[in-house]
């Protein structure tokens, strides 16, 4: 089949699962299994719709800012399926909001047409480095969003408190692995495991933050007092990692 005709797809899905996710903002309210069946219709079309993009170019689809933030965008979403059962708008809100952002501002600000892997792209490490490392942020984004529904909700506090210490942990041990598979790819394209770049620095930066928040369990007074709010700072730092690093700062890994 002509590529074109899978861009067009891919295109059409997305316009699709953008017209599913902005009908979330209304069934949000209403029950759990009609709003979490109406996510799952995004998160399936939004599926569709990046994997017609790399049939169309035969690659990975994740090779420029389009695709980057939309794929942000799906990991937030499977998180938010997950946590369906969750009672919390504020929790609910926070984490669709931040998803949906990102995949609003790819479809206004940036190009829909095909973009075609560089070569330094073309290596299985680029393939598991990225997409891990967008379900870590994704997770982090959780935990964020727990801390505000743990200040603004009046449900239960344990409940958020968990889904912050399940973000922390797993979103760690997801990125280190990302960071692995990440020192790789930076060894086939680049010549080494590591360089003094902005982009690898911040990822050292907000791998220290979240270890330490993890490390605060062993001190309970603090955890008790900080872990909440490092939550949010913490999603400052990701998006300082992520975004900053691509718009504000020169870095080899501008996507």
């Amino acid at each position: 089949m002509d590529p074109q005709l899978y861009i067009k797809l891919s295109i059409i899905l997305y316009w699709c699962s953008l017209l599913i996710y902005t009908s979330y903002w209304v069934i949000g309210f209403l029950g759990r299994g009609l709003r979490f069946y109406v996510l799952l219709g995004g998160v399936i079309l939004h599926s569709l719709s990046i994997t017609f993009r790399g049939i169309s170019i035969e690659y990975f689809p994740l090779t420029n800012k389009f695709e980057s933030f939309t794929a942000f965008a799906l990991s937030c979403f499977i998180v938010l399926l997950c946590y369906s059962r969750v009672e919390s708008y504020v929790y609910r809100i926070s984490l669709f909001c931040v998803g949906y952002c990102f995949f609003v501002v790819a479809s206004v600000f940036f190009s829909m047409k095909q973009s075609y892997a560089p070569p330094l792209m073309l290596t299985i490490w680029y393939i598991l480095h990225v997409p891990i490392s967008f379900f870590c942020y994704a997770l982090w984004t959780s935990s964020a969003a727990a801390a505000m529904a743990r200040y603004f909700s009046e449900g239960d506090k344990k409940r958020f408190e968990n889904i912050i210490d399940f973000g922390f942990q797993y979103g760690l041990i997801a990125f280190s692995i990302s960071m692995i598979f990440g020192g790789l790819w930076g060894y086939v394209a680049w010549g080494s495991y590591f360089l003094w770049d902005a982009k690898l620095l911040w990822s050292v930066i907000i791998w220290f933050f979240y270890a330490t928040c993890i490390h605060l369990d062993y001190w309970p007074e603090a955890s008790r007092r900080f872990k909440t709010p490092l939550a949010l700072v913490g999603f400052v730092i990701l998006l300082t990692t992520y975004v900053g690093t691509s718009f504000l700062i020169k870095s080899t890994h501008s996507f």
